[in-house]
């Protein structure tokens, strides 16, 4: 009797221990199971985009008047962008499985990286610049692809090689072989603001890659010496590299000095756009009463769009604008620190760290505490390619935030 009861509980230890083919199947289950999405993070979606929709009208009617005798004509342009782009953000969160970005992250940055290479060559060129590619009549950005490319790629190098990335050769090396072909790639098509945008993302992927603060501060060092030179005694060298750029320092030094006719209005936009920005008060015109957009701000409707709002609406519109950002950028974060692995907490972070990056340096532009790069306003500035690529990225947060509590659970 005694001697069969060990027997016994060992057959019932081996009938409840479920073997390792058993729990890779309940796990794929598992994933095809639908979570709940970050709902916080979805409403935060929508009302920047509803928000960015009635600026763009609002700042655009007067140019769509003038130019094309249609008041509606960028409104409804964008109307139709933002229902393509919900619609693919709303597939992406239902039905992508973040896993197989990893698994192809490298072959995507490589193919987004050869299309950037190819933009000079076969681009369309617009106001001495060469970025777009047109298909069917729709123009393209390749560079705004580019930054989530590299931000998979980075986050898929740190996860595979977590053990090693504090040291300066496994750790900030390889990310710095990474970015710079991709830097190099928006420099050609002198697009100066995606090389900076593309360049701070490396320094966020650094920070958050786990590598010493030494190391750290060593690459961030560099960096900012190598900025500070081409600012202050390379200039020349600048101006060879990316030749509208001399002309942009000179003009944020003092914008009104290049608002006349003689020095041929160069300095015109960022100008009114601090009189639209001083005009607004704390309350505000009031929404579609902008005196800036008729006119004197061109291109309002584009990178310079924050300064109607803040003609419009007011000190008051532009906290509250800024106060929906910030609660993006801590769901991002929240969404991340949640997630299941490192490598969707990286690609998370970093996805909400391009769109915060973009947000401060816009403000930075149309206030002209920062040279003009022609960086746009993510959800507000009026373009198809970014939109729609950037309600994308936010189709892959919402996805890995399904992912979090299954795996967590």
């Amino acid at each position: 009797m005694t001697s069969k009861q060990p027997e016994r509980a060992n057959i019932d230890q081996n009938a409840v221990a479920p073997s390792k083919k058993s729990v890779r199947v309940n796990q794929n289950r598992i994933y095809r199971l639908i979570g709940e999405i970050d709902r916080p993070m979805l409403i935060i979606i929508i009302a920047l985009v509803c928000i960015g929709s009635v600026m763009i009208f609002s700042a655009s009617y007067a140019v769509g008047e003038s130019r094309f005798d249609d008041s509606y004509y960028f409104a409804r342009s964008q109307v139709r962008w933002v229902a393509f782009g919900i619609l693919g953000m709303a597939l992406i969160a239902k039905m992508l499985d973040y896993r197989v970005l990893k698994r192809f992250a490298y072959i995507i940055y490589a193919g987004v990286l050869f299309l950037n290479y190819l933009v000079p060559f076969f681009g369309e060129t617009n106001k001495g610049a060469t970025r777009w590619f047109v298909i069917f009549g729709v123009e393209f950005q390749p560079s705004e692809l580019l930054k989530f490319a590299l931000v998979l790629a980075c986050a898929t190098y740190i996860s595979n090689h977590a053990s090693e990335m504090k040291t300066l050769r496994k750790g900030a090396l390889p990310l710095l072989l990474l970015t710079l072909p991709a830097a190099g790639a928006t420099l050609l098509q002198s697009h100066l603001s995606a090389t900076i945008i593309i360049l701070l993302l490396m320094v966020v992927m650094l920070w958050l890659s786990g590598l010493k603060g030494v190391y750290f501060g060593v690459v961030l060092g560099a960096g900012i010496t190598v900025g500070t030179f081409f600012l202050t005694v390379g200039r020349n060298i600048l101006g060879k590299i990316v030749p509208h750029a001399l002309t942009r320092l000179d003009i944020w030094e003092d914008p009104f000095k290049y608002m006349s006719y003689e020095s041929g209005g160069a300095g015109w936009q960022p100008a009114q756009s601090l009189y639209a920005i001083s005009s607004g008060g704390f309350w505000g015109l009031g929404l579609g009463q902008s005196n800036q957009k008729h006119g004197y701000l061109p291109e309002p409707q584009n990178d310079y769009i924050f300064a109607i709002l803040a003609e419009e609406l007011g000190f008051f519109g532009v906290i509250c604008v800024i106060a929906l950002f910030g609660a993006l950028a801590y769901r991002g974060y929240h969404i991340s620190r949640n997630a299941p692995n490192r490598f969707s907490s990286l690609v998370t972070m970093g996805i909400t760290a391009q769109i915060v990056v973009q947000v401060l340096l816009n403000l930075a532009v149309v206030t002209n505490t920062f040279p003009s790069t022609g960086i746009s306003l993510p959800f507000f500035s009026y373009g198809g390619t970014s939109l729609i690529i950037l309600l994308a990225e936010m189709g892959v947060v919402l996805s890995i935030s399904r992912y979090s509590f299954i795996e967590q659970g």
